[in-house]
């Protein structure tokens, strides 16, 4: 991987974040992002990135001030920090404040309890403007590299990790999502 990872203040290592994606078996997807114009009208203006950690018991039910919900709320915070610090090209995306997770029991991942952390990906500085390519490489980007480092599309397998889906590796993305 060629696109540098800086962990500072998430991770003490790359091998720890590894860790923490296949503990947590870590999965994503993603979804159009709508908000409604001053029209009233509902306009698409970008992608959210679902990030989605299990629970160690796959029938926890988080009740109350529940340790592991913060711990794991705390995990993919410090996964977002990994991104926004290491991709440059994802800071026009970036909410001042951590984006809201929810405890969620999916049937794509087999009812398993988990958290979900979404992350708007949009062009901040022309909001409202549609997506362009520019943030379909961006989205691309960083779920090429989500599956370099161990997660898996939609749903947990128990097997390698296999490589992005595209001809293009996560290098070529980024160029792409950068305009060059």
């Amino acid at each position: 991987m060629t696109i540098p990872l800086v962990l500072d203040g998430a991770f003490a290592g790359e091998q720890a974040l590894r860790d923490m994606i296949v503990a947590r078996k870590v999965c994503f997807d993603h979804a159009p992002f709508y908000v409604q114009d001053g029209s009233g009208r509902i306009i698409q203006i970008g992608f959210q990135l679902s990030l989605y950690a299990a629970f160690q018991d796959a029938r926890h039910v988080p009740i109350g001030e529940d340790p592991e919900l913060h711990e794991l709320v705390g995990e993919l915070h410090r996964l977002c920090r990994v991104f926004f610090q290491s991709l440059d090209i994802l800071k026009p995306c970036q909410y001042p404040d951590p984006p809201m997770h929810r405890v969620i029991y999916s049937p794509e991942r087999r009812y398993r309890a988990e958290v979900c952390l979404q992350i708007p990906i949009f062009d901040r500085g022309h909001y409202g403007a549609k997506p362009d390519r520019r943030l379909e490489e961006l989205l691309a980007t960083a779920e090429c590299l989500l599956l370099q480092l161990g997660a898996k599309r939609s749903q947990w397998e128990d097997q390698a990790c296999t490589a992005p889906q595209s001809g293009m590796s996560c290098e070529g993305h980024a160029q792409a999502a950068l305009g060059g």
